[in-house]
């Protein structure tokens, strides 16, 4: 799911309307509840639409019986959030971070994706990356994973062609895979359901993934369940119910690919059924999600991630980690390796 932050100064808006009084929805339509201690009717909130790399949350957001809803971007999560129309969301890690940077009260309280999925894949007719020159990529919008991942594989990995290429924004894997089709992109970063539509097609070329990244890119998360501190702080049992019913449909995706193919299949009846199995192999192979007994992110962890996406510029001082809530990654892990 490829999303992105280009409006914080918006968020950092919503807020300061919060505090004012302004569209504040915690009265009458809010799902949280400090003297509750179950996760149902928690108000979630998506930055896109559903794809296959979404599926295995939905087995933990039923269990918990919460609300769902998608969105457009990250801004839009992190403003809804603010406003307290919604209680969670789920946004790339780095727009959370890149979130937290500029003082909006970001609190990370599970990992959903362990790292992006992204594969760069380019035209028939072009081989290379060092043949991208004067050439069309495409990525989901500014600030994205998506824009950092395509603009710094061609930067590495072929110098000479970065300033001759010309990067346009296409919001939506599929429809940047459709327009490298079209010939109205030349290369793109894609997820695995359109790589595996491109396979299926053939003739397209694989030219890199994220792990071809320098640094620490092997560490890199890829998306995340956030809230904000307030609300962290006043919803502790309810987040802790929350995030133990999403390791637990993590962990039926390990353990039950039957179940997977036919929720995916019942959610998104518009993707090619034959493909998802290749699909479900894929993120098992990659241990895309949290796995039971191994939080997904650490001390360690987080230091690896502010170090690389501050080399790469997205921001500029060291973050304290005290932006995730290690008691719930923690025992989100924990409740399911028992």
């Amino acid at each position: 799911m490829g999303r992105t932050l280009p409006a914080v100064g918006l968020a950092l808006i919503c807020l300061t309307a919060a505090a004012c009084g302004g569209n504040d929805n915690s009265s009458s339509g809010s799902g949280g509840s400090g003297g509750s201690t179950s996760p149902a009717g928690l108000r979630v909130a998506y930055a896109s639409a559903l794809d296959p790399n979404d599926i295995a949350d939905q087995f933990g957001l039923q269990a918990a019986k919460a609300k769902t809803q998608t969105l457009n971007d990250d801004s839009a999560v992190v403003a809804g959030l603010l406003r307290r129309s919604i209680d969670i969301g789920n946004v790339d890690y780095d727009a959370a971070m890149k979130a937290k940077a500029t003082g909006v009260p970001i609190k990370v309280i599970y990992v959903s994706q362990t790292k992006p999925e992204f594969v760069f894949v380019s035209r028939p007719e072009v081989g290379s990356l060092g043949q991208l020159a004067g050439k069309r990529v495409g990525y989901q919008a500014p600030g994205s994973q998506t824009e950092i991942f395509a603009r710094n594989l061609v930067k590495e990995k072929a110098p000479a062609a970065y300033d001759k290429v010309k990067f346009l924004a296409l919001a939506e894997s599929s429809r940047r895979a459709q327009a490298l089709v079209a010939d109205r992109l030349d290369g793109t970063s894609v997820e695995a359901i359109n790589l595996a539509q491109l396979r299926k097609q053939g003739g397209y070329h694989e030219l890199g993934t994220w792990a071809d990244l320098s640094g620490q890119a092997g560490n890199v998360l890829g998306t995340a369940w956030i809230t904000t501190e307030p609300f962290y702080n006043q919803n502790k049992a309810r987040l802790m119910a929350f995030v133990k019913a999403m390791q637990g449909g993590y962990d039926k995706f390990y353990d039950d690919k039957a179940a997977w193919l036919a929720l995916a299949t019942k959610t998104l009846p518009d993707v090619d059924a034959s493909l998802l199995p290749g699909v479900y192999d894929t993120y098992k192979k990659q241990q895309m999600y949290p796995q039971a007994g191994r939080p997904a992110v650490t001390p360690e962890v987080y230091k690896a991630n502010d170090a690389f996406f501050r080399d790469l510029g997205e921001w500029e001082d060291p973050l304290p980690d005290d932006v995730v809530a290690y008691d719930l990654v923690d025992a989100g892990a924990k409740q399911a390796a028992q």
